[in-house]
């Protein structure tokens, strides 16, 4: 039961992180074509926080791993 369990978790973590990726990848390209410093501003904290994401989620796959 613990290893499906694990196997599940690492889907579902696995999930998350191609979705974190892809919301990286989505705010680096609005802060390369916005001009607004303001937006700039919280775009570039959105990008952090969901950096932060990705390393949450990359410790938490390691460890169901």
């Amino acid at each position: 039961m613990l290893e499906f369990e694990q196997a599940m978790l690492r889907e579902r973590f696995q999930d998350l992180l191609a979705s974190e990726h892809q919301a990286i990848k989505a705010y680096v390209e609005l802060a390369a074509r916005t001009t607004d410093p303001d937006i700039l501003k919280k775009v570039e904290h959105l990008l952090r926080d969901k950096q932060r994401h990705v390393e949450l989620t990359e410790r938490l796959l390691e460890i169901v791993e």
